[in-house]
């Protein structure tokens, strides 16, 4: 991987603009990286990394209200761009990260939670 400069996301409808605090890695996109997970193919080059954010509102576009601005989320980017200072997503996906959670820990049970409870399901 390198470092590169990317335009600044523009909201679009039903958007906002998250400020990146934390980028979500999970271990399946780094197989997908390498080349090696069997289910899902290589993305395309170039490709900016990361599905899930956490971080703060900083614009919001047509048809969101203007009170997400400043609001701690976690939000989806569709599957790329979360190596980024600044993500669009949607707005109608955005999961709320109360005030007594660290935005990295909310990070850290979102992406990696399920798969814990899973484990321990199983076991």
């Amino acid at each position: 991987m390198v470092l590169g400069e990317a335009p600044d996301p523009v909201p679009g409808t039903g958007q906002v603009v998250v400020d990146v605090a934390f980028a979500g890695v999970t271990f399946v996109e780094t197989q997908m990286r390498a080349g090696t997970d069997q289910w899902h193919e290589r993305p395309e080059l170039p490709f900016i990394p990361g599905g899930m954010v956490a971080g703060r509102v900083s614009a919001t576009g047509v048809g969101v209200a203007p009170d997400w601005v400043g609001r701690r989320v976690l939000a989806g980017t569709g599957g790329t761009g979360g190596f980024a200072e600044r993500v669009a997503a949607d707005a109608s996906e955005l999961i709320t990260v109360p005030d007594a959670l660290d935005l990295s820990g909310a990070l850290a049970l979102h992406t990696d939670g399920s798969t814990a409870a899973g484990l321990l399901e199983g076991a």
